[in-house]
């Protein structure tokens, strides 16, 4: 028999809600949240990664050796210092205690410079550098000018590169013109021209997009003394040779900046 208080408790059982597990939609966006935000990290590590090569590529980052650098032309200007033997004028006599071994020619010079592999590079350079040979100031005042223009093209191969200095070794040919002018009670002057040989080494300090040069090379000239122009007053009539030695060795030290491009 139901009893009224029977049937209010079915009633109240009737109206709880059941219970129920939780549904996965949270999880789900959750687990969307993070592999939205691992897929931006590593957007940005790749992003990260192309910015570091060109960086590399520029010189700021560690040298590949397959990759050319961005920048891989260079022209700069530099003061160049050239060691030689002594003139040995037939027209004037040098006294020898006031001339040593040598004579330091100073001038200024142009390079040009095309990296076409990672490590050798092509350089076309033109050098020149002038001497003068005075008289004592108690004697007359008789000077004996020698002016020399080089120029040449080698090729350089970089042993050592980092992100601001390169080393490298470098080799080249080339031709070089000389003057010599005698201002003595009668003027003259002797024009030869002559064939190079150079070797050397290298150093460039990189600074972004400028570049600071030094170079120590040796050079040898070859030299026909009996192909000379000789010519004024002094030299008329007269058939002189160079005034120089056939086979010498100049020592060329220079040091430059340039604009890499």
């Amino acid at each position: 028999m139901i009893t009224p208080s029977s049937a209010c408790l079915a009633l109240a059982l009737l109206a709880v809600p059941s219970s129920k597990p939780p549904t996965d939609a949270s999880s789900d966006d959750v687990a969307s949240r993070s592999s939205s935000a691992e897929e931006a990290e590593e957007a940005e590590e790749a992003e990260a990664g192309v910015g570091e090569g060109e960086d590399e590529a520029d010189g700021s980052g560690d040298e590949d050796d397959e990759v050319l650098p961005t920048r891989r032309f260079m022209l700069g200007l530099e003061g160049v210092v050239m060691q030689a033997p002594p003139l040995r004028p037939q027209v004037v006599t040098f006294d020898p205690r006031f001339i040593g071994r040598t004579v330091s020619l100073g001038g200024l010079g142009l390079f040009a410079r095309l990296r076409v592999h990672p490590r050798i590079s092509v350089e076309a350079t033109v050098r020149s550098g002038s001497a003068r040979y005075a008289a004592r100031p108690t004697e007359d005042p008789d000077v004996v000018s020698h002016d020399q223009v080089a120029a040449d093209v080698g090729v350089l191969l970089f042993v050592a590169r980092g992100q601001m200095v390169q080393l490298a070794f470098d080799g080249g040919v080339g031709g070089m013109g000389t003057r010599v002018r005698y201002e003595l009670d009668r003027e003259g002057t002797q024009l030869f021209g002559s064939g190079i040989v150079r070797v050397g080494a290298n150093a460039e300090f990189l600074v972004k997009r400028i570049a600071f040069v030094v170079s120590v090379r040796a050079m040898g000239v070859l030299t026909n003394v009996e192909r000379v122009r000789n010519r004024g007053e002094l030299l008329q009539g007269r058939d002189l040779p160079a005034p120089v030695p056939a086979m010498q060795t100049l020592l060329v030290g220079s040091a430059g900046i340039a604009y890499r491009f």
